[in-house]
């Protein structure tokens, strides 16, 4: 844990960084407003929605929660017909603080790995920028990059929801890369 004394405002920053460059490209930006589309009659849909019950959470459709419901000929019928989907309902009402909390939380998280990572493999003072930042900068990427596209793949994320979210995870893992390089000890 002697990392955390040598690095712990790299890793505050970095991670204070990442979110306050997250909150420019999702508020002032706007780059993710088209992530996802408009309903057609998003009223009636709200409505059936309200009228199921449905307890906030993740929902798929048709729902195959084991192999031998995938063998059923009516669901491999829908499997093929559509409509194939998933739903995430989320509680309410939805607090944005909280929200941006958790958030930096996970930042935090992130940060530290790559503190941690950096202290295991690089020189503890001294480390030149450009080999602490191809070291810091492609944890950084991996971590902010790539995680979600499994999810993306397989939950239906646009192309371009996915394109974009790479765009931004290597530009917050090049800016963590970044920030750890200016404030890495002596």
């Amino acid at each position: 844990m002697a990392f955390l004394a040598a690095l712990w405002l790299p890793i505050l920053l970095s991670a204070a960084g990442v979110w306050i460059a997250s909150a420019i490209g999702w508020m002032l930006i706007g780059h993710h407003n088209k992530d996802f589309g408009h309903l057609p009659d998003e009223a009636g849909f709200i409505g059936a929605i309200k009228g199921m019950g449905l307890a906030p959470g993740n929902y798929s459709f048709p729902n195959c929660a084991d192999h031998a419901r995938m063998k059923d000929p009516a669901i491999q019928e829908l499997m093929k017909t559509g409509p194939v989907g998933s739903i995430t309902l989320m509680r309410t009402p939805i607090s944005m603080g909280g929200c941006m909390i958790k958030t930096f939380i996970v930042y935090l998280v992130i940060s530290t790995l790559v503190g941690y990572l950096g202290w295991a493999s690089l020189p503890h003072a001294g480390v030149p920028f450009r080999h602490g930042f191809q070291t810091l900068g492609t944890a950084g990427v991996l971590a902010y990059a790539f995680a979600a596209l499994p999810n993306g793949i397989w939950f239906g994320s646009s192309t371009r929801a996915m394109v974009l979210g790479v765009v931004d995870g290597v530009a917050y893992g090049l800016l963590t890369g970044a920030i750890f390089c200016w404030f890495w000890p002596g």
